[in-house]
């Protein structure tokens, strides 16, 4: 049996008035659609309709993205912005180790031209990494005159 044969058979077992979502959990049911099922859904013999409505349940919640989270459809940092943050944030991590403090400046020094040139290329948000890059270098300066 062709697939365009099967496809006609499951959706002449529906209702007149089924839904998308009837014939998502036909699919489902006929094991026609097995992304979403675990291994033990996809093995059983029968998947019942409580079965189904987990799986759609399952798929529902996986593609749906809580209110708090960022939308990263919007938002699209660019290289710059990207190096700007890996740089800024190593140079804390280095500074701790007395013989890679002066890494760490350049580090923090090289974070904030990074920002600058996201800042050039009018990337969202690119003067939070300069700020954290200069509030480093200050850190990194001032501390070791406040130690002495």
């Amino acid at each position: 049996m062709s697939i365009k044969q099967e496809a006609h058979e499951i959706v002449d077992q529906l209702p007149e008035n089924a839904s998308w979502d009837d014939l998502v959990k036909a699919l489902y049911t006929n094991k026609k659609i097995t992304i979403g099922m675990t291994d033990i859904e996809v093995v059983q013999d029968e998947l019942s309709d409580a079965d189904v409505n987990t799986v759609m349940a399952r798929l529902q919640s996986a593609s749906s993205t809580p209110d708090d989270m960022r939308n990263t459809k919007r938002y699209n940092p660019n290289n710059s912005l990207t190096a700007s943050w890996v740089l800024v944030a190593l140079a804390p991590l280095l500074f701790i180790s007395i013989l890679l403090a002066p890494v760490s400046y350049f580090l923090a020094i090289a974070g904030i031209f990074m920002g600058l040139k996201a800042l050039s290329e009018k990337t969202e948000h690119a003067w939070y990494p300069i700020l954290v890059g200069a509030i480093e270098l200050i850190l990194f300066v001032g501390l070791p005159i406040i130690g002495s």
